[in-house]
């Protein structure tokens, strides 16, 4: 009988062993599913992301989606996906402000949690995906925009202090000559930090980073119909987010020369229907500058 009892705990200690292992493993977050849907989508267009997170003994992890450049493995956007339930499928819209020019990409799931441990990558659920983004399709020529018919709309001058706004800006003007392309905006110089400011009510559609060329860079979507575009902001001046809504005079960020730029000024560029889609064009903003007291 001794002899049996031995027998017994030796066989119930090897056999715990897989069980502890199993603990260990099943102490971190693991994605048991991940996919984006479409895998090839075209510029513009929207995929939807589909995840599920696993851990034992735990109801819900923090979770945030990176998306990597192939193959070069730059970061291109961030993704934070807030609380996530574990065990429970969970599907999220891709973000409006994030949009991808045509390229392979590499869509990578983090997650944490209360405790700090990470997501587990195995080999068959690494939390990796890779999507496609083909070029958008040529659109086909636009007619011929017309003036809006509405004129100069009232607004208040989107340069917070001492400016300077010439008639003939030269080089910042609309329509001045650049390698490639035009002008699309009108330059409006102005000491380092001075407060740049929402001209009309609208939501922020959009706050990125362009280093080669206009720097930190804030959209309006204004109620009037039309967006607006504030380039060259100084570098942590940008106090606004994409959905944020402003009214007149709200400040957006401070005259800066980030990006393309050889001094501090604030690019400013209206938009007809919409600021870089199909159909949209930009206006000279100069009349528009003047009435506002530039």
């Amino acid at each position: 009988m001794r002899r049996l009892a031995l027998a017994l705990l030796v066989l119930s200690a090897t056999l715990a062993v897989p069980d502890v292992a199993r603990g260990a493993v099943a102490s971190r977050p693991v994605a048991t599913s991940l996919t984006v849907w479409p895998r090839a989508v075209t510029e513009g267009q929207k995929p939807a992301i589909s995840l599920k997170v696993m851990q034992r003994g735990v109801r819900a992890v923090r979770a945030r989606i990176v998306v990597l450049s192939q193959p070069r493995k730059d970061p291109v956007a961030r993704i934070d996906l807030g609380t996530v339930r574990t065990g429970r499928r969970a599907t999220i819209a891709w973000p409006r402000d994030v949009a991808l020019p045509a390229g392979r990409y590499l869509v990578r799931l983090h997650a944490q949690d209360r405790r700090g441990r990470t997501l587990l990558r195995r080999a068959r659920s690494s939390g990796r995906l890779l999507l496609s983004v083909a070029p958008a399709p040529a659109a086909p020529p636009a007619p011929a925009p017309a003036p809006p018919a509405a004129g100069v709309l009232p607004g208040v001058f989107p340069v917070a202090g001492p400016h300077v706004t010439s008639v003939a800006a030269g080089g910042g003007a609309f329509g001045a000559g650049r390698t490639g392309h035009t002008h699309e905006g009108h330059d409006i110089a102005a000491a380092e930090g001075t407060p740049v400011v929402a001209p009309v009510a609208g939501t922020v559609s959009a706050v990125r980073y362009q280093a080669s060329g206009a720097g930190w860079y804030v959209v309006l979507d204004g109620v009037d119909g039309r967006d607006y575009f504030f380039a060259h902001c100084a570098a942590g001046s940008v106090t606004v987010a994409a959905g944020t809504p402003v009214g007149p005079g709200t400040p957006l960020c401070g005259v800066g020369s980030t990006g393309s730029a050889t001094g501090p000024h604030l690019h400013f560029e209206i938009w007809a229907v919409g600021w870089r889609v199909p159909g949209g064009y930009p206006l000279d903003p100069l009349p528009q500058l003047l009435a506002w007291g530039g």
